[in-house]
């Protein structure tokens, strides 16, 4: 994902839940059996992903917290975003995604085989 991206374009997958505490995150696609762990950094981008913040404010959030250079940050907050989109955790609205057999569903199947 590159620097030019809007990231305010981005929503969360309709089937990801996600359970948070002081250690960070998991996020859990219901829909694609997906399970992604996120530290304090992860979940605190995730946060400002939720709020429709772009790459630049993300950079400037996590500056005020952490003693990292700005490039640096907006590298790795990119990249950051860049694996959420991947696993499609995170999409752009009207994009249409290949469906996938959900974990469920796939157990499901292998049940009715046996």
């Amino acid at each position: 994902m590159d620097q030019e991206t809007n990231t305010a374009e981005l929503a969360i997958a309709p089937g990801v839940r996600e359970v948070a505490s002081e250690d960070g995150a998991v996020l859990l696609d219901v829909e694609q059996g997906v399970c992604f762990s996120l530290n304090p950094v992860g979940l605190k981008i995730w946060e400002l992903l939720k709020k429709g913040c772009s790459l630049e404010q993300i950079a400037d959030a996590l500056g005020q917290e952490f003693p990292v250079s700005r490039p640096q940050l907006v590298s790795d907050a990119s990249e950051f975003i860049a694996a959420l989109a991947e696993k499609q955790l995170i999409r752009r609205p009207n994009q249409t995604i290949p469906r996938r057999s959900g974990f469920f569903e796939n157990l499901l199947r292998r049940k009715r085989r046996l």
